[in-house]
This record gives structure tokens, C-alpha cells and sequence, in this order.
């Protein structure tokens, strides 16, 4: 399953390239995500509570994060499993600046198997474009919550 997108975000890039990297800013963005612990450079062990489609379930799992570089690209990876089954998934984000915004390009393939492959693709499609819309809603959020509108980061942030 492929996916991809664009989305402006109102933040300069350096701000997004350092906040793609932030488990605490993660944890908070990522739809379902319980916890999301370092484990080493560029990985961190991770728990979400998902629904896709009919199916809801704990997934535990790897987040990784590889081929950096700043502040302009980086690959994402996701390698999870819950009793529904097993997900993997890899996604290059490219940012791109406009003026005082930011345009995320993202561009990945997921890999379903065992309870979860069994759903309809179209389904799936669905819910997957969902949780990452969901994603630059929670970042954007976030961004307004520490720094303010605009989420310019050089005005510290927020208490």
C-alpha cells in the first residue's frame, strides 16, 4: 500500500526538521501513540492504540529514523505487531520552505500481514490517509501549544 501527500505547515523548516526527531513532540503528533521511548540514535520503541477500519489494537513496535538530512529530508520507519497482526512501513519526508511555512512532501509503502491484511485495500487506503492527516493536525496543534501561532521556535517556548 503506497502513500503520500503534501501539507503546509506554519513553521520554518529547521523547527519541523527538529521536531521530526523529538520523541516528546512525536509522541504527542503520532495518532494513538502511548509512549515513545529512545532506544539509541535514531530509534525508539513504540506503543500505539490503533483502529483501522473495524479492527482496534495495542501495536508495539520500532520507530526508526535514518538518511537525515538536515534540514531538509529524512526517512521514517515503522515496524509494528499486535495480535491483529504485523505492520511495516517506510516514508521519506522532504520539507520544503515557503516564506515562513513550511511544505512537507511525504511519500512511503506500508506492508500489511495477518489479521490486517485481510481488510479491503480501499479500507485500508482510507484509514491510512486518515491517520496521517491526523498526524499534521496533532503536529500543527503541538506547534501552536509551544511556540504560538505561526510556531515560530526562536521565541522559546511556551510555559
Amino acid at each position: 500500500m503506497r502513500l503520500g501527500g503534501e501539507k503546509t505547515i506554519p513553521a520554518d523548516r529547521e523547527t519541523l526538521f527538529r521536531i521530526f526527531q523529538d520523541p516528546d513532540f512525536l509522541a504527542k503528533a503520532v495518532p494513538g501513540a502511548k509512549e515513545l521511548v529512545p532506544e539509541g540514535e535514531g530509534c525508539y520503541r513504540a506503543v500505539l492504540e490503533l483502529a483501522l477500519g473495524p479492527l482496534r489494537g495495542r501495536f508495539q513496535g520500532r520507530v526508526l529514523i535514518k538518511d537525515r538530512r538536515p534540514p531538509e529530508a529524512l526517512t521514517l520507519g515503522l515496524e509494528v505487531q499486535s495480535p491483529l497482526g504485523r505492520a511495516e512501513g517506510e516514508g521519506r519526508v522532504e520539507l520544503f520552505p515557503e516564506g515562513e511555512a513550511t511544505r512537507v512532501r511525504y511519500e512511503g509503502e506500508a506492508r500489511l500481514m495477518g489479521s490486517l491484511a485481510g481488510l479491503g485495500a480501499r479500507l485500508l487506503q482510507g484509514a491510512a490517509q486518515g491517520l496521517a492527516e491526523q498526524f499534521f493536525q496533532n503536529l500543527e496543534q503541538e506547534l501552536r501549544r509551544r511556540y504560538g501561532e505561526g510556531g515560530d521556535s526562536s521565541q522559546g517556548e511556551r510555559g
